[in-house]
């Protein structure tokens, strides 16, 4: 099964809602910042993420946001949120 970076839509939306990001077919070139830049989802390649986001994903979000910094934070851990400047 395929995996699938999300972009944060901002402005508005809740960042722990599925239906606030859209599928982007590159790389981000985000990583730090003060708001969600980018999700990375496994098994998914829908155009809008198809089902609620995963215990573990909404706690990468959770404390990037409250730590400003990409989760999961440490090592050599592959990072499925990252950040951007405001």
């Amino acid at each position: 099964m395929a995996n699938s970076w999300y972009s944060y839509l901002g402005q508005g939306k809740d960042p722990l809602v599925p239906a606030s990001y859209r599928r982007i077919t590159v790389d981000p070139l985000c990583l730090n910042g003060i708001d969600v830049c980018s999700i990375y989802l496994l098994g998914e390649t829908a155009t809008t993420p198809s089902a609620a986001f995963t215990p573990n994903i909404l706690t990468y979000i959770t404390n990037s946001l409250s730590t400003l910094t990409p989760q999961p934070n440490g090592g050599a851990v592959k990072h499925f949120v990252y950040l951007k400047g405001s």
